[in-house]
């Protein structure tokens, strides 16, 4: 397994197994979108015959913090630390570009999601009432990454 950042050409390959592993809807486009916004933070996991197996996509936000706005794996490799390491290389990669916190969504009933982040030092910080595309909630979580001089403020 080789975890790297993504190159050009294999958003379609991504798109592909965005649209066979979450359960919301995203034009192709998105794919592209994020590799111009910010290509550091698309991440892939690559099985030895080259085929993406799992997509991280990164954005930046304002004031040194990032966003990990989609991440899928392929259903044949959940379980098996594909997705720790790629969070691992993601986080690593926005350190190098002084990137202070990470924020993501994690839909409500994704347990298996909320657990994961929370186990990888992800603390939520807000709810997110109909905030996606179905009509569901969520809860936003961030991870400090322990350095800059922003203070976040965690909801009980």
């Amino acid at each position: 397994m080789e975890i790297r950042k993504m190159r050009q050409g294999e958003e379609p390959s991504a798109y592909s197994l965005m649209c066979s592993s979450l359960d919301e809807y995203f034009a192709p486009e998105v794919v592209s979108y994020f590799m111009m916004q910010w290509s550091s933070g698309q991440i892939v996991a690559v099985d030895l015959f080259g085929h993406i197996v799992g997509y991280l996509a990164g954005a930046r936000l304002p004031n040194g913090r990032a966003s990990i706005s989609l991440f899928c794996v392929d259903s044949n490799y959940r379980g098996k630390g594909v997705g720790s390491m790629m969070l691992n290389h993601f986080r690593q990669a926005a350190m190098m570009e002084g990137i202070s916190s990470i924020q993501l969504e994690v839909k409500d009933g994704n347990t298996f999601a909320f657990e994961f982040y929370r186990k990888r030092g992800f603390v939520p910080t807000e709810r997110l009432e109909a905030f996606y595309n179905d009509g569901s909630s969520g809860t936003r979580m961030v991870l400090d990454m322990g350095f800059g001089n922003r203070r976040i403020t965690y909801m009980s």
